[in-house]
């Protein structure tokens, strides 16, 4: 199913004035982080060169659209997924088998590749003669989050678009009007990056009440150890409060140097305040231990000791 509000604006009015003018290249590389919409915009940009409608746009209510927007579609096909698997030749293969067959029912065939920085070097060459010799009425949409880690030669044979972080007020917003409390939309809308997909995926994983437990545990419970010891015993787990951590201190950092609180992450909590009193060295030591200790969890090492160094950190003075 197609979330509209994942779609990229900018990029799909791009592709409005190309459509209308006739001038829609036969392979689009769409660059962007990780859940910055490409695949909801490849999907839209499906609807647009399928669309029975007379708009310069989706009408998203023809038949074309509605089965684009259930994946159901005969002729638009979907290659890759959200658990980061390789891609391989097998893959490649059967996207070339149906490129150069008739389209069963679409004006142009559709077929999207997800992350092609995953693609075995040989699915990637096999790939590549596609590129080179374009099936009539076949439309190649590729994505990536990682540019540099794809092939120059794939590269150059396709049109580069690159997604940008949605605004924090325009995230927020949009949460905002789903039923999120204020404080709540702009933290997942800074913490997500700018990234409507991501705040979806955090929204899933109950980052809200996990961010009041981890900042009440550190910031008001100096006798955590309870805390500390189901912290230590998972390295996701570990790495997201030190995380968590990390903003609410680049927040303290930020307010200290006269930011406004409205701009803050964690601008909910009446701490930040009572932590800018304290000296840039006591707040620097704490940041570079939380570095230190996710460094540790990254080299899966024991985090104990260092997450109850942090906790003395924290509570110094």
């Amino acid at each position: 199913m197609i979330n509209t509000a994942q779609i990229n604006a900018a990029v799909m009015q791009r592709f409005n004035r190309l459509a209308a003018n006739h001038r829609l290249a036969h392979a689009y590389l769409l660059v962007g982080p990780q859940d910055s919409g490409k695949t909801q915009t490849a999907l839209g940009l499906a609807q647009l060169v399928n669309c029975e409608g007379q708009a310069t746009k989706p009408c998203g209510e023809c038949i074309p659209c509605r089965k684009i927007s259930s994946g159901n579609h005969p002729d638009v096909h979907v290659i890759g997924n959200d658990e980061m698997d390789s891609i391989k030749i097998e893959d490649i293969r059967f996207l070339l088998g149906r490129a150069h067959l008739m389209a069963y029912e679409a004006k142009r065939k559709v077929f999207i590749i997800r992350n092609i920085e995953l693609m075995t070097l040989e699915a990637a060459n096999a790939l590549l003669k596609t590129l080179e010799e374009p099936a009539a009425n076949t439309l190649m949409i590729l994505t990536t989050s990682v540019l540099e880690a794809n092939l120059d030669t794939i590269k150059s044979r396709c049109h580069i678009v690159k997604f940008f972080p949605t605004s924090v007020n325009r995230i927020s917003q949009i949460l905002r009007d789903e039923g999120l409390k204020e404080s709540d939309a702009r933290f997942l809308a800074v913490y997500s990056e700018g990234c409507l997909g991501k705040t979806r995926k955090l929204m899933k994983q109950e980052i809200i009440p996990r961010r009041r437990k981890v900042l009440d545990e550190m910031l008001l419970n100096r006798n955590n150890d309870a805390f500390l010891k189901e912290l230590s015993a998972d390295g996701q787990d570990t790495i997201q409060a030190l995380q968590i951590l990390l903003s609410f201190f680049r927040d303290v950092l930020m307010f200290k140097c006269s930011i406004p609180k409205t701009e803050l992450i964690n601008q909910d909590y009446k701490e930040i305040e009572k932590f800018a009193v304290r000296s840039f060295e006591d707040l620097s030591l704490i940041i570079r231990q939380i570095v230190q200790t996710k460094a540790l969890v990254d080299e899966k090492l024991n985090v104990k000791m260092s997450l109850s160094l942090l906790r003395e950190h924290i509570w110094a003075n």
